[in-house]
């Protein structure tokens, strides 16, 4: 019985370490995501539309710096992308505030990007501020709201480019405190000693209650 106890708290002490080393994982891998500097950020436009750092009082979520992509409703837009290293396997989440402003109905996008140097293996997106989710409403602004968006990395991926866009805007959307995690999921083996600790436990405590003959 000492034994296998001895193997179940092994397995414990494995997962906490597992648990710990994902905890320290949390850490954002963006660089800026406050968006304070624009030293790591890509910043492009097309057909007119706009990819700026703004820091306006009236505006800002927290008073600090944000970025504004965007377009006059010419089929143009605006992007902040960031590329960073990222390993196959992993599961990755992407947090940013996001909102826009009085105009017609702009929307705005996140996206991963998973690639393998620059071939792109797989991608995930939503949509932050959607016209869809808050019905045809003209000319009202989008307040500040939390968005979340996940994915798995597939195999073969070695970085992720992050971006967040206006994608089919007239008018303006706002983005701030970006960040980009390894999500802390247990993983396999960790959660598999655990199971093999608990599954020994039990198989002797069945047989210490077996009736002898």
């Amino acid at each position: 019985m000492k034994k296998i106890r001895t193997v179940f708290s092994t397995a414990c002490f494995a997962a906490c370490l597992a648990a710990g080393s994902a905890q320290a994982a949390s850490t954002s891998l963006l660089l800026d995501g406050d968006f304070n500097s624009a030293a790591h950020w890509t910043q492009a436009s097309a057909a007119g539309g706009w990819a700026n750092f703004e820091n306006n009082a009236a505006v800002s979520l927290n008073g600090s710096q944000y970025v504004v992509t965007g377009a006059a409703g010419n089929g143009g837009g605006g992007s902040f992308s960031q590329t960073v290293q990222a390993t196959a396997g992993q599961h990755y989440t992407l947090s940013v505030f996001s909102g826009a402003d009085a105009w017609w109905l702009p929307t705005g996008s996140m996206t991963m990007y998973f690639l393998n140097n620059a071939t792109l293996l797989g991608s995930a997106s939503r949509n932050t501020v959607d016209p869809a989710v808050y019905g045809p409403n003209y000319d009202i602004p989008h307040p500040w709201a939390a968005y979340t968006l996940n994915g798995w990395a597939p195999a073969g991926t070695t970085e992720i480019r992050v971006e967040f866009a206006a994608n089919n805007a007239t008018g303006s959307i706002w983005f701030e405190d970006a960040s980009l995690t390894v999500s802390a999921v247990p993983e396999p083996s960790s959660a598999a000693l655990i199971g093999l600790g608990a599954a020994l436990l039990l198989g002797l405590g069945a047989r210490q209650q077996k009736p002898r003959g």
